[in-house]
């Protein structure tokens, strides 16, 4: 299956259920703050390198492929119900911490798989 069809239908899924995810953020305990966003921003990006590059390091040039080609969509998916999330708390009139809550945790994922992706392509470039 093409990436790019992948890719877009992951974003429309997560368009789809960005209101459902609002109602679970703005339902955690304790409350979401804005202190909390910037560690999901800081912990998804961590993570994700520290996730990708474990595959990375490995001898074998597939697995971290393999890790970039999950992760991506995945991060795409989070995007979109970040931004559904974020275009229901506009329209209800409840702009708040727990409504950047899936958008930012987005931005540290995709930053992640893209740094990962460069020293991928930076270890393995005699391999692809």
């Amino acid at each position: 299956m093409n990436r790019k069809i992948i890719n877009i239908s992951a974003l429309i899924l997560g368009l789809i259920s960005g209101p459902f995810a609002l109602i679970s953020a703005k339902a955690s305990q304790p409350p979401i703050d804005w202190t909390s966003i910037i560690f999901v921003l800081v912990g998804c990006f961590i993570g994700t390198i520290f996730v990708i590059g474990i595959q990375i390091f490995r001898r074998e040039p597939k697995y971290g492929r393999w890790a970039l080609a999950f992760f991506m969509p995945g991060s795409i998916f989070f995007f979109g119900t970040g931004f559904g999330a974020l275009i229901t708390a506009v329209i209800r009139g409840e702009v708040g911490p727990a409504s950047f809550l899936f958008i930012v945790a987005s931005i540290g994922f995709i930053a992640g798989v893209l740094l990962s992706r460069n020293i991928y392509y930076r270890k393995f470039k005699n391999a692809l």
